[in-house]
């Protein structure tokens, strides 16, 4: 019978930690990834969280993400895509309820 492999599960900490470690460049990627037993590409995934996350960080407290104003209108556009539905489905249930005293 195999046995499972259990998975390891990283704290924040630590996966900038490695991170960091991979992005000094006195080893390569492929030791560091070699010796916390992790693969390249979960590494190349922190990697990229890391600096999205740091250029979040990094922003002004009172600037605007670009896709803030897509997500208002988007918003927008649900909210009275929903109203219509309600219209609808109010509509059909009347339909119904004179279908139903017409027969």
């Amino acid at each position: 019978m195999s046995e499972k492999k259990q998975r390891r599960s990283w704290t924040p900490e630590e996966k900038a930690e490695i991170v960091l470690a991979g992005m000094r460049g006195d080893r390569s990627v492929h030791d560091v990834c070699g010796e916390y037993g992790i693969s390249e590409a979960l590494f190349f995934q922190w990697r990229d969280r890391l600096v999205e996350g740091g250029k979040e960080a990094l922003r002004r407290p009172n600037e605007k993400r670009a896709d803030d104003s897509e997500v208002r209108e988007l918003k927008k556009r649900v909210a009275h895509l929903e109203r219509a539905l309600g219209r609808k489905t109010y509509e059909l249930e009347v339909a119904g309820e004179l279908l139903w005293d017409w027969a």
